[in-house]
């Protein structure tokens, strides 16, 4: 049976998570519905998002459900960034080398056209452009069998089939809390709601003229990302565009404009608190180009040169899903006999067969933390019984 038009709203955009999905209009003001000169034409949906797209992103949200939480989300304690750190960190414990004030000119090929190594710069220099603290100025060739890039850095081939999109964000500082929990005690005028939202503006939203989804993230201090107990509320905005949509850069920054100022006005307010208001924003935006994924042949990441594989972005997403199915996709081109993400066996060994002693576990060291940083007290004495009898004979 055929979902309602509003119940398959819901499903597409806020369960599935698609920024686009089946609701694309080709009318001029974009907003879903007539525009009451009778003409339906100018309202036909586009389909752009397959049954097989949507299934597979609505079961990887629904078995997502409740394995940490009530919802399929984790967010990260101060802020995004943390993930690129943990995984260098991760990265420096099995064995990874980082490679400091070099920055990589050219990726050296053998006859064959296959990977040869990365050339890198001489080190760079620290501070007035006259002082040199290195002597080590020179290029420098590290040999590998593979490479990996970002698409960014690869020049785009005019036969390669890529969808184009163009990503617009706005992040947004506001004062006071953005979203009240009306079934908690509002005692203290709503001061103790945490800020973690996922916020699903799907397009066509009346007097937005959004053309795509707008994804919303609402964060505060109790992730670490705003200062602690100033009330103050962090949110990203993010929308996109095809290549071939056509439209102004205008229309999607106004959009996202249009949308804080509702989402602002839309909050309940009481006597005993101000009301919300954006203290300073910031807009940009970015290209991304995603290839055209054939079921047959896959991408072919590194065109005629072998060894090589480029990572390539997604366009706009809620989550960071897309990194993990990148990074898959190349480890199973680098090792295809190995499990991705699995744990080393050396390591996983060294675990089940380390001395009790010599565990770091979390509660140790949070024990030990502790004992370092804690004052001595009155009751206490700082000096043991062997230096008092010592400074005594003194």
């Amino acid at each position: 049976a055929k979902l309602p038009e509003r119940l398959a709203t819901v499903v597409v955009y806020a369960l599935a998570l698609t920024p686009f999905g089946y609701l694309e209009r080709d009318g001029t003001n974009g907003e879903v519905g007539n525009d009451g000169d009778g003409d339906d034409a100018t309202h036909r949906q586009i389909s752009r998002y397959s049954t097989k797209a949507g299934v597979d992103d609505l079961v990887r949200h629904v078995t997502a459900l409740g394995r940490f939480g009530d919802t399929a989300f984790l967010v990260t304690m101060y802020g995004s960034g943390e993930l690129s750190q943990a995984f260098c960190r991760s990265g420096a414990v099995y064995g990874s080398t980082y490679m400091l004030r070099r920055s990589p000119l050219a990726i050296s090929l053998e006859e064959s056209r296959r990977v040869r190594g990365v050339v890198l710069s001489g080190e760079e220099h620290i501070g007035e452009s006259d002082d040199v603290d290195t002597e080590d100025v020179s290029d420098q060739t590290l040999f590998c069998e593979h490479v990996v890039v970002p698409s960014t850095m690869m020049c785009s081939s005019k036969g390669s089939k890529a969808l184009q999109t163009r990503i617009y964000r706005r992040v947004c500082i506001l004062q006071g809390k953005l979203v009240l929990d009306q079934e908690k005690d509002d005692s203290k005028g709503g001061s103790d709601t945490e800020q973690r939202y996922a916020i699903i503006i799907p397009p066509g939203t009346g007097g937005l003229g959004n053309k795509s989804a707008i994804h919303g993230v609402v964060a505060d201090d109790s992730v670490c990302v705003a200062p602690r107990g100033k009330d103050y509320t962090v949110l990203h905005l993010t929308t996109s565009s095809r290549g071939d949509d056509g439209a102004p850069d205008e229309l999607f920054v106004n959009a996202m404009s249009k949308a804080v100022e509702f989402l602002v006005v839309s909050q309940p307010t009481r006597e005993d608190t101000a009301p919300i208001k954006e203290l300073h924003h910031i807009s940009f935006s970015y290209c991304t180009e995603t290839p055209i994924f054939d079921e047959k042949d896959g991408i072919d990441s590194g065109g005629s040169m072998s060894g090589l594989h480029v990572c390539y972005r997604d366009g706009q997403s809620l989550t960071c899903d897309s990194a993990f199915r990148e990074a898959k996709r190349i480890f199973e081109r680098i090792c295809p006999d190995s499990d991705f993400l699995a744990l080393a066996k050396k390591v996983e060994d060294a675990i089940l067969y380390r001395d009790e002693h010599d565990s770091d576990d979390e509660k140790m060291v949070l024990e030990s933390a502790c004992t370092m940083i804690q004052a001595p007290t009155a009751e206490t004495p700082v000096l043991d019984d062997n230096v008092q009898a010592n400074m005594s004979d003194v």
